[in-house]
Parts: C-alpha cells; structure tokens; sequence
C-alpha cells in the first residue's frame, strides 16, 4: 500500500476502535501478538504491506508484551474529543513536513501547549507517537511492544486508567511516508471555564493523601497536590479570562514517570 492509496480517516477511526478494545479485552490481542513472532529476521520485523523494520530488542520484546498482556485486567474506555484531536493534527502538519520525530514541535510547543489552543484540560495528559506503519492494527501492536523504550511510556499510556478522553490524527512524514499521533486526557472543558468542581478536587484530595500512606517523594514534601510518580513540575503563573472575568491563575504541571503529565489550576486569592 502506498502512501497515495492510505485513507487517513480510516485509520484513525480504526486506531480508535482498537484501542478500546485493547482496553476492555486486553487479551484478545495475544494471538494478534504471537503472529508476530515469525515475521522477525534477527532483529529485522517484516509484515505483509509495511517497511521492514529494524527494531532494538527484536523478538525479546515482543515475548516480554506478550507476558504482560496475559495479566493485563480491563481498564475503561475512551471517549474521541474533537479537541485532542486538532491538537494531535497540528502536531502532525508542524512536524511532518519537516521529518522530525519528536513531541515536541518546532517551536518547542508541547502537547498541552498544543491542546490548550482549544480547550482547558484537567488531571493527566499524555501522548503516543507512531512512525513509519500503513495500517492501524500495526500502530497499536508497536505501541503496545513499545521496542526500545525500557519504562514502556506508550504501552502505559494505553492501559492508563486515568483517562478518559483520546484524540487521534494520522498524515503524511516526509521521511516514515506515514505517523500517528495519539492524545490521551483525563478531562477537557472549554477555553475559559472553570476548573473541576471543588467537591470533586476534595474528594481526589482526601483519597490521596488520607488513605495513602506511602512514603512522600521530595515534591510532596512542599507541594500536597504533587502525585506519587512526580519527576519534575514547572509552575505558570497567568491571568485568564473566566466567565467574563479576568482572574490571576496558578498553573502546575507536573510531569510523571511514565511520562504524561498531570495538571493543577490554583485561581490565586
């Protein structure tokens, strides 16, 4: 299949069809896997209509997904935003044109600079990027093996329980012929509004600190609204039009270890 003849509509809408039913019956897509097994050359993997690919761990991380397939429990699924999706578009017309692989764009926009062209986002965020595969069953299956990666970032970014909305976007790479991008969010609401109820935001708060009795990491110490998994945190500090009002606002992102990032928005006093 060439890149003419792809249908980029189609497959998305079959990325998104897949990842659902990764989420809710996992092990359907061992067999799936285990087909996989015998298209590998050393460390080349060929399937019919696609570039052979030189992967870095080879058949070792395929065995290694299947193992963790096997184990997987069913997590809820995604609901398509419009919004993620525009976002995960831009992404791709900025960076397929010009070869990169990065998610980062070329003005160092990341996903949430991206998304919040277009909405308010809430809770965790995260992205998964595909390079190089025609078809959408290829996409998922690469994401879930996640070849190279030793934390598996993208193959936990698919189960992440946490999210609850996805946006998918796939277009034409000057040098794959192909990419995917992928945008996973716990919640958006439009540009301006405000954040999540503050039932809710206790709520999330007695259930995190309360009833954890983990150890706190060195950015709990200062900071009650960091999560388990923080590895860094940049603050943004901005005024923002409200409801009609302008209001000074607070903004912590924190970036996780499995490499989404987790967002609380503060309207200063």
């Amino acid at each position: 299949m060439s890149v003419e003849e792809m249908n980029y509509e189609e497959i998305e809408k079959e990325l998104f069809q897949l990842h659902n039913e990764l989420r809710t019956k996992p092990q359907n897509f061992l067999p799936r896997l285990r087909d996989l097994l015998s298209h590998f050359k050393d460390k080349v993997f060929t399937v019919p209509e696609e570039e052979p690919i030189q992967t870095f761990e080879g058949i070792k991380a395929v065995e290694e997904a299947i193992e963790f397939i096997k184990k997987q429990k069913p997590v809820p699924e995604l609901t398509l935003n419009d919004d993620i999706t525009k976002a995960c578009k831009d992404h791709i017309e900025d960076i397929g044109p010009k070869g990169m692989t990065t998610h980062e764009g070329s003005e160092r926009s990341n996903i949430s600079d991206r998304l919040e062209k277009y909405c308010e986002w809430d809770g965790s965020i995260a992205e998964n990027m595909d390079f190089g595969f025609k078809k959408a069953e290829n996409i998922i299956l690469n994401m879930i093996i996640d070849d190279g990666v030793k934390e598996r970032f993208q193959r936990m970014n698919l189960f992440n329980p946490d999210f609850k909305k996805i946006g998918i976007a796939v277009g034409e790479h000057k040098i794959y012929g192909i990419c995917a991008v992928v945008g996973y969010c716990k919640n958006v609401r439009p540009i301006g509004s405000e954040p999540n109820d503050v039932a809710d935001f206790i709520s999330e708060y007695i259930k995190n600190t309360m009833y954890n009795n983990k150890k706190k990491n060195i950015f709990q110490e200062d900071d009650p609204d960091a999560p388990d998994n923080t590895v860094s945190v940049k603050i943004d500090k901005k005024s923002k039009d409200i409801k009609g009002k302008i209001k000074k606002i607070t903004k912590k992102i924190y970036t996780l270890d499995t490499g989404a990032k987790h967002i609380v928005e503060i309207e200063n006093c």
